[in-house]
This record gives C-alpha cells, structure tokens and sequence, in this order.
C-alpha cells in the first residue's frame, strides 16, 4: 500500500486495519519502493497477505 500526501494521523492504522487476509498488526513501513526511494510526503507500508484470501480478492481458486 502506498499513501501520497498529508493524511490524518491515524487514518493509516484504519486503511491497514481493514485490509482483508492481513494481520492489522503485521504492517511495516518501508523505506524505499522497489524501483526508487519514497518521495517526499509518500508513505509505503507492506505485510503479508493470506493466499486464501488474496485468491478471492482476484477471483481465483
């Protein structure tokens, strides 16, 4: 996940909080992106998403 920008405090913990197959307490910041650092006011956060859940999520099996 990646937020752009000025956001409140804790909207972050929310938006995690309700992603579906990941534990809310399993996010870590990041500190660059795979292909270049994070731009200024540019948060990334990643985890671990469950397979049964990701499969539903791209309607798989």
């Amino acid at each position: 996940m990646r937020v752009t920008g000025s956001v409140p405090d804790d909207l972050i913990a929310v938006i995690l909080r309700h992603v579906p197959g990941c534990d809310p307490t399993g996010w870590y910041p990041e500190y660059a992106l795979p292909s270049r650092p994070l731009l200024p006011a540019e948060q990334a956060w990643s985890t671990l998403m469950d397979p049964k859940a990701a499969a539903e999520l791209l309607n798989e099996e």
